[in-house]
């Protein structure tokens, strides 16, 4: 009993110590990723450092942006919405990043299926001008697939 009840201990230590770590940097979420998995890491994090990680991302660092794939693998309910949500607020102020994380597969069965990233997926209020501001940034970006682009545009526009 008493070895099941230190080997519980044990597993539990690297959730408690990265909950216990700011999230502050890119590197250091990929890191932790990678050591625990996504879903571990998200299972570690309390509400406020998930809302930290989700704002780091909307801001449309590409750093940070490029951090949604991995994350996506783990991310389930509230995660995935929230990681949903924070890359559609990037992607009017950084398109060309959004567009190459999106997933290019038809359909929103996908965490970050273009459909979802770029069908306005606010739950409670749209940002003021959003959408003229996201069809413009995505109609003007550059480097990116255009048939991600295009289909992207067609998802803003029937939002």
């Amino acid at each position: 009993m008493t070895k099941y009840f230190l080997l519980g201990i044990a597993l539990s230590l690297p959730a408690i110590t990265l909950a216990a770590q700011p999230i502050t940097t890119p590197v250091q979420v990929a890191a932790a990723i990678e050591r625990e998995g996504a879903g571990h890491f998200f299972a570690s994090l309390d509400d406020q450092a998930s809302e930290q990680l989700f704002d780091k991302i909307e801001g449309g660092n590409a750093d940070w942006v490029a951090l949604a794939p991995k994350l996506a693998l783990g991310a389930d309910g509230a995660n995935a919405e929230g990681l949903v949500i924070a890359l559609a607020y990037a992607l009017p102020r950084n398109p060309s990043v959004v567009l190459k994380i999106v997933d290019p597969v038809e359909g929103d069965r996908h965490i970050l299926a273009i459909s979802r990233v770029c069908g306005i997926p606010f739950i409670e209020e749209v940002p003021k001008d959003y959408k003229v501001k996201a069809l413009r940034a995505v109609a003007s970006a550059k480097g990116v697939d255009t048939k991600i682009q295009s289909r992207c545009l067609e998802a803003l526009s029937k939002s």
